[in-house]
């Protein structure tokens, strides 16, 4: 069996702050100093989750006319709309983040994952966290070297990517980040760097 060795440096919005976090943080886990303590799902909750028929999206860019069919389908029929892990999705019918979006996902290629966020109640359609600056990008950055994940939940505006990368030039800043979905943009809570070093 093989063992990760991590470093781990944890960037906050008060500074950068050395700590050494497990290669898999779970919320529920073993109690952390308030330094290292990572944002919770519960800390983040909705106050209302959406009922009734979603709006349609709105296609307003290039890509998100290229892929139509996946968002018209993700929203109308569920299609690439779940929960919970890779190798466990959860799927039922309805938004799945934040109250009242759909977090749709679907592959394009070998370690290549796409996905939109659609409003259920406005038909808005945006990109994913760490998508280029600038730019309405349905790429979603997610580090090949690691064990990706992305975690979020319906009655929270958490969203955890783990092992992804702001800038693939730049290996220190891939990672695990936590993002707070308000005011429609992913705001950036902590950063933690993840050294891929493994030992067999």
């Amino acid at each position: 069996m093989s063992m990760r060795l991590r470093s781990c440096i944890a960037v906050t919005a008060v500074g950068l702050t050395l700590t050494c976090v497990p290669a898999w943080p779970q919320a529920n886990g073993a109690p952390q100093s308030k330094r290292a303590r990572l944002p919770r799902f519960e800390e983040y909750p909705v106050t209302e989750t959406f009922s009734g028929k979603p709006a349609d999206p709105i296609l307003a860019t290039p890509q998100e006319r290229e892929y139509r069919t996946r968002i018209r389908n993700g929203v109308s029929t569920g299609s690439d709309v779940w929960s919970g892990s890779w190798h466990n999705p959860i799927s039922k019918p309805g938004p799945n983040f934040a109250g009242h979006y759909f977090v749709i996902r679907w592959g394009c290629g070998s370690q290549c994952v796409l996905m939109a966020i659609v409003d259920a109640k406005t038909g808005r359609v945006y990109g994913p966290p760490l998508s280029s600056p600038g730019i309405q990008e349905l790429y979603l950055p997610l580090d090949n070297l690691g064990e990706s994940e992305v975690d979020f939940r319906l009655d929270s505006n958490l969203m955890v990517l783990r092992e992804a990368c702001g800038d693939f030039k730049d290996r220190s800043k891939c990672g695990i980040y936590y993002f707070n979905w308000k005011d429609n943009h992913f705001e950036l809570l902590k950063f933690i760097y993840v050294n891929p070093l493994q030992e067999q």
